[in-house]
């Protein structure tokens, strides 16, 4: 895996699950963008797109799952582990209520396997209070283009965990904790 390509960094971006299902007024793609509405969360499609699609969605999963807070430390901490004992270490990773954010380097192959298997064990470590997976399926992929970005991301999910008023939890790598964070 190299190390010095900036590239090799993933910003990943996980929903729990029924947190945005197919159909969803906010905008939604589907797996391959089989199916999407004309808009997304920043600009919104118009009302009732897809409100059939949605609707199904919403019998299959009535309700989004909430990650508890007392949870999330938990779920980071199995997370951040199964990447590193794959030998894909993380760099920092906040869990919410709803979603996680995490910057794996994982090199040039495709995150997604990794991701997968690193979700399987977070939803395992907190089976005896939410048996079942936690997540939604698959996860978005952002690579790193060059350090500045990189540390845009850093910084970003960071601040996220900072300003989450659900009581995200932060977890960062061992090497960067001493590391004072930017404002």
């Amino acid at each position: 895996m190299p190390t010095d390509r900036w590239s090799s960094w993933a910003h990943v971006i996980l929903g729990t699950r029924g947190s945005w299902l197919p159909g969803d007024p906010r905008g939604f793609r589907d797996h391959g963008h089989r199916i999407h509405s004309s808009g997304d969360y920043r600009g919104p499609p118009p009302q009732g797109e897809h409100a059939g699609l949605y609707r199904a969605a919403l019998a299959r999963c009535p309700e989004p799952l909430n990650l508890p807070e007392h949870l999330r430390p938990l779920i980071a901490k199995a997370f951040a582990a199964k990447c590193e004992a794959m030998g894909y270490p993380v760099r920092v990773l906040a869990v919410a209520a709803r979603h996680a954010h995490a910057l794996v380097r994982v090199g040039e192959i495709d995150a997604k396997p990794i991701v997968g298997r690193a979700k399987q064990a977070a939803s395992h470590a907190v089976r005896g209070e939410l048996p079942g997976s936690i997540w939604s399926q698959g996860c978005h992929v952002v690579r790193c283009r060059d350090e500045s970005h990189y540390r845009a991301i850093v910084d970003y999910i960071s601040r996220h965990a900072r300003e989450d008023h659900t009581g995200a939890a932060l977890w960062t790598h061992p090497h960067h904790q001493s590391i004072p964070d930017s404002r």
